[in-house]
């Protein structure tokens, strides 16, 4: 914790309620204060004084990736529980602007009414909210359709950590205007700036959905056809592949209309590759989410595309006594869990963590579990420009400082 010399945590409590009202500052056990801010400019107050006295932050969502990266303790919590609200809707332009507070389920609930959401499928969407989402760059299979979080957010209101009240983006699709800031953002778990409003690009909601399964007991056998789905014309929204010792599942979700005979094409697809094409339910996709159990120790990789599912077998060879199971995006991402002793995951973690520096792929861990160790490895040609961009933002090291070096 970044302690200061000059405030004791009343002082600091004192003054975080004449931003934020009496009623929702309060005191914590462990010495920290947390505050619940109700605006952009109740947030920007809090930071200006926590950085003028070398308090550290923690800013807080719902929650449900907390425990992502790096531990880190603060001086002060910020909460955004409070700016919640949908600000604004135009249905018209498929866009929407949502306070950073927003849950997630409740935001597409509300863009639904209008048969549009944001094509998104993050982790927890049911605690989850808007602002914790955008700082983890969480996204699920949807992501071989619609792309990344970064290709859906088009603008954010930000505040920086003197207290600055930053915008960048706006609020329509096609916007060039300077460098685009939500790109870099989104996925800095909040060690840059602390995002209250964000506004997104909108899709219509699908008409039609299929689901299906092919099943094998090694990756390998789905590998030509996943690279066949991937480059033909079926209107494929998710494509995900399950692993675990007990076998391999590809699973596919079709939008087309059911007069386009799409599934008919993707069974003779499957036959060709000597598989059987199963149907599936929108359970199935609930794969990654499950992965996340207490004790478990939770990555994230990266690789290129055409090295899924050569990827996939090679984590269930990594160690004959550790449970591993992974949830594999068409385009290369990886969540996996390893259920294992402390040695033992360690061990798998260094085998992983030597293949990444041979290969173009990376590692880090989302949520260490029992294990002690580094979640960020930072290649070395990247870390003085990641280094010189924290501190161009936040000088003092007030944002959730350790959370990623």
């Amino acid at each position: 914790m970044v302690s200061s010399a000059v405030l004791s945590q009343y002082e600091i409590a004192e003054h975080l309620v004449s931003i934020a009202g009496a009623n929702h500052v309060r005191t914590e056990a462990d010495g920290t204060v947390s505050s619940v801010p109700a605006s952009t400019e109740e947030v920007s107050g809090i930071l200006a004084f926590c950085n003028e006295n070398g308090l550290s932050v923690r800013p807080h969502g719902g929650g449900t990736k907390q425990r992502w990266g790096n531990r880190t303790t603060a001086n002060v919590n910020v909460s955004l529980e409070r700016l919640n609200r949908v600000v604004e809707h135009p249905w018209q332009d498929l866009t929407c602007t949502v306070e950073a507070g927003c849950n997630w389920a409740a935001l597409q609930d509300r863009l639904g009414a209008h048969g549009q959401f944001v094509a998104l499928d993050p982790l927890f969407a049911g605690r989850a909210t808007v602002g914790g989402i955008l700082a983890t760059n969480d996204s699920g299979a949807l992501r071989h359709r619609y792309g990344s979080l970064r290709d859906l957010a088009i603008g954010m209101t930000c505040v920086l950590a003197d207290g600055t009240i930053a915008r960048t983006g706006g609020k329509v699709v096609k916007n060039v205007a300077g460098y685009d800031l939500c790109k870099l953002f989104t996925g800095s778990m909040g060690t840059l700036a602390v995002i209250t409003q964000a506004n997104f690009r909108l899709h219509s909601l699908p008409q039609h959905e299929r689901h299906f399964t092919v099943s094998a007991p090694e990756a390998k056998r789905l590998s030509a056809l996943l690279a066949k789905i991937r480059g033909s014309h079926l209107l494929v929204s998710s494509l995900q592949l399950r692993g675990s010792r007990e076998g391999f599942h590809l699973d596919v979700l079709l939008t087309a209309h059911p007069l386009a005979q799409q599934d008919s094409i993707l069974n003779s697809m499957v036959r060709e590759d000597g598989l059987t094409l199963l149907e599936g339910s929108r359970e199935m996709w609930q794969a990654r989410e499950a992965l996340f159990l207490p004790g478990r120790t939770i990555l994230r990789l990266g690789t290129l595309p055409a090295q899924v599912c050569d990827y996939a077998d090679r984590l269930q060879m990594a160690s004959p006594r550790v449970s591993i199971s992974s949830v594999s995006q068409s385009l290369g991402l990886h969540t996996i869990a390893i259920q294992a002793e402390p040695r033992e995951t360690i061990d798998v973690l260094k085998q992983l963590r030597e293949h990444a520096a041979l290969s173009r792929s990376t590692v880090a861990i989302l949520e260490p579990g029992t294990l002690s160790a580094n979640a960020f490895v930072m290649p070395e040609a990247q870390l003085p420009l990641m280094r010189e961009i924290k501190r161009q933002f936040d000088p003092h090291n007030i944002l959730n400082p350790g959370k990623m070096f």
